[in-house]
């Protein structure tokens, strides 16, 4: 019997058809270099809940079903052991801090999974944690199953969330995209979201220290930095074209 082509594999051919060859090496290069440094660099972008919301451009038929509160919790955590991943560690704390979570359906089988939180303190890497203001919102934890990926579910994932969230209130939506992710990148650009910045975060091993550096906006205007031994850059307003 031949042997099951090994994960990490798959995940990096997955990679590598995604991403392209350009990107896929700067990740290998960064795998390469984990014990020494690691670096993350994303775009920070926002989007008014109080315009009209761009329609998801997924192919093919799907539902959405958002699941938050206490009353949901159980179907929940059901729903996301069907999708085949770990259940987070944390699932009891997202459902008791009122986070909200949109599962998208291909008939009954669910083929993808997203988060929304409306509370300040979710880490975004190395204890450098999320403020969020009043009537605000942020998306995380999105996950489509491999077979699925290419056909728009991620759209779907935004829109449903952006619109539970306007329903029960909330302005702004914020979230973060890698500067590597190609396709989250050109989803942004097809739903019309607006970059406010791109936040940059290298941290050295052994040294105990993490590098930090935002363009476009100062990072406290949406994080709190890590208090322990931390590196600190600030760059200017440039405004949202600026790129890395």
């Amino acid at each position: 019997m031949t042997s099951p082509v090994p994960r990490a594999w798959l995940r990096a051919l997955e990679i590598l058809r995604w991403r392209g060859p350009g990107h896929f090496l700067l990740l290998t290069l960064r795998e390469l270099l984990r014990p020494v440094i690691y670096w993350y660099a994303w775009n920070i972008y926002s989007t008014d809940l109080q315009l009209p919301l761009t329609q998801p451009y997924a192919k093919g038929k799907f539902d959405v079903r958002i699941f938050a509160g206490d009353k949901d919790r159980p179907v929940a955590r059901q729903q996301l052991t069907l999708l085949g991943e770990p259940l987070p560690k944390n699932f009891d704390t997202r459902v008791n801090r009122g986070d909200a979570l949109a599962i998208v359906y291909s008939g009954a089988e669910p083929v993808a999974s997203g988060w929304m939180t409306f509370s300040s303190g979710m880490e975004l890497a190395y204890g450098i944690t999320w403020i969020l203001r009043p009537a605000e919102g942020t998306q995380y934890g999105s996950f489509v199953l491999p077979k699925w990926r290419g056909h728009g579910i991620f759209s779907l994932l935004n829109v449903a969330l952006n619109t539970y969230a306007r329903e029960n209130g909330v302005l702004r939506s914020i979230g973060s995209i890698s500067v590597l992710n190609t396709q989250s990148l050109s989803m942004a650009k097809r739903l019309g979201k607006k970059k406010i910045m791109t936040v940059i975060l290298v941290h050295i091993r052994g040294l105990g220290w993490t590098f930090q550096k935002a363009i476009g906006a100062p990072l406290n205007t949406r994080f709190t930095p890590w208090p322990g031994r931390v590196r600190y850059a600030e760059a200017p307003n440039l405004g949202i074209t600026d790129k890395l």
